[in-house]
């Protein structure tokens, strides 16, 4: 921790802090006025931020359709279809919508897409705590009509099928629980809507989908915006809370600090919360498994180019992680890392 560290440097011997200082005097007396601090490279939040939003606008895909015939589009990954009925949108005062409406679709799958576009799955529980999620896919879906925000008709819905080749029946549906998040790239909170349907159908000899066997989802939705199929990250292990400490220079404003777990693909985690007076970063819900491997992931952007520290660990009681160092990276292998990780 920063402030162990700053202790242990009051503590050093006073013979070394002399010959420290008589040197800094002797430079002094060399150099003069001439001496200046050396000029250090600063993260930068601000560029951290529109990279998050520069991965999502690279992910939009759009299509337009007629209202009075509905439309059905499939994405370029041939994943996920997303079928819109006829004559089933209003506009905001509620009247019906006719002729073409523009459509903007993101689908993301996996840990990199989910971190470079800042959409880990942290879900948020009845009481407000917050959780992990494991995500079967994270979506958003936009209609308007001549650049205005089109909506269903009440009582109406539409389908979202995603293929998959891990079937998992426990699946539900989270949206958005911020209401504030009008836009691809605001910060989501993950929320199970229980008024919504989703079926999981497996078309494997063993009507399982799983393994070879491809599945699909049927998600049943009347709201656009972020959907995300997901369910709750479980461990019967004791829990506890952990901390992360980054190195000097960084903290909420110019990093962000996240965290996979080792077998989970599809499951990652953000530190929400950040202690300025022990400039910790923290997920401070005390929900964390104590005795599994992890990986910490701290990501930000110097000079244009991004900076990264990965980390393995097995999490204990009060664990604080030490974080010494980002280095440079490009975005391909920065996601050829993450997607590497076990």
């Amino acid at each position: 921790m920063k402030t162990n560290k700053f202790i242990s440097f009051l503590k050093k011997p006073a013979v070394v802090l002399g010959i420290a200082a008589t040197a800094m005097l002797g430079a002094c007396e060399n150099k003069g006025e001439d001496i200046l601090d050396p000029i250090l490279p600063e993260p930068d939040g601000q560029a951290l931020n529109e990279s998050f939003t520069e991965q999502l606008n690279e992910r939009k895909e759009t299509f337009a359709f007629d209202v009075a015939e509905g439309g059905s589009w499939s994405s370029k990954s041939g994943t996920s279809t997303l079928s819109i009925p006829a004559e089933g949108l209003v506009d905001a005062n509620g009247e019906p919508v006719t002729g073409s409406v523009d459509v903007t679709f993101i689908e993301i799958f996996g840990r990199a897409d989910m971190l470079l576009g800042n959409k880990p799955t942290m879900g948020q529980m009845g009481d407000g705590t917050r959780a992990t999620l494991i995500s079967g896919g994270e979506f958003y879906i936009e209609v308007k009509q001549d650049g205005e925000a089109v909506f269903m008709k009440e009582n109406m819905g539409y389908q979202l099928q995603v293929k998959t080749d891990s079937l998992d029946m426990d699946m539900r549906i989270f949206g958005n629980a911020n209401e504030d998040c009008e836009t691809a790239d605001c910060d989501v909170v993950w929320e199970e809507e229980k008024n919504r349907g989703l079926e999981a159908v497996g078309q494997g000899a063993d009507g399982t989908g799983g393994g070879q066997h491809a599945g699909t989802y049927y998600a049943f939705l009347n709201d656009f915006g972020w959907t995300n199929l997901d369910k709750w990250y479980s461990s019967d292990l004791p829990k506890t809370t952990v901390f992360v400490d980054v190195p000097e220079g960084y903290d909420d404003t110019n990093c962000a600090v996240y965290l996979s777990y080792d077998g989970e693909p599809a499951a990652l985690a953000r530190f929400d919360t950040y202690f300025p007076e022990d400039e910790l970063f923290s997920e401070h819900y005390g929900m964390m498994p104590i005795g599994i491997d992890v990986h910490f992931i701290v990501v930000s952007i110097v000079d244009d180019e991004y900076h990264y520290a990965i980390q393995s660990a097995t999490t204990t009681e009060d664990h604080v992680e030490v974080v010494d160092a980002l280095m440079p990276t490009t975005e391909s292998e920065l996601t050829q890392l993450i997607n590497d990780l076990p």
